[in-house]
């Protein structure tokens, strides 16, 4: 029995050795819809530069939905980067895009879309500004005085 007594301590103690813990896996976040590595993780005013003023521009608590619409609505959210200092600059985390009817479209292909109509709205002012410069008749001479 005395020599159970140093075992089963032994057992004891054992078992209160350290355990190994269990890895902690930081799995990467997903990556951005394709099409939408333009806008995401980058601040609001990219968004406008490539895509004009939003139709709706909302803010709730510290967050922001700016929507742009055409041919389909493309809905972009933006959210305080995490560990920044007070007050930390938002930057787009989300998106979402559906057809003028409801249904689910890709926001990558909707934002190409507004892309392209946007350049195309460009060019079409362009070119009625050139025609109406064209248009304009010239600005008439000053009359020149006959000399004697």
């Amino acid at each position: 029995m005395t020599r159970l007594i140093p075992l089963i301590g032994f057992t004891l103690v054992a078992g209160c050795a350290a355990t190994p813990k269990a890895q902690q896996v930081v799995s990467a976040p997903p990556p951005p819809p394709p099409g939408m590595e333009l806008v995401l993780d980058q601040v609001p005013e990219t968004a406008i530069a490539l895509l004009g003023q939003p139709r709706l521009d909302k803010r709730e608590g510290t967050a922001r939905q700016m929507q742009f619409s055409g041919d389909c609505v493309l809905d972009i959210w933006y959210y305080p980067q995490p560990d920044m200092p007070v007050p930390a600059p938002l930057v787009a985390t989300h998106a979402d895009a559906r057809l003028p009817n409801g249904q689910e479209a890709q926001p990558g292909a909707c934002m190409q879309q507004l892309i392209g109509a946007r350049e195309a709205a460009r060019a079409a002012e362009a070119a009625a500004a050139a025609a109406k410069a064209e248009a304009k008749p010239a600005a008439p001479k000053p009359a020149q005085r006959k000399r004697r």
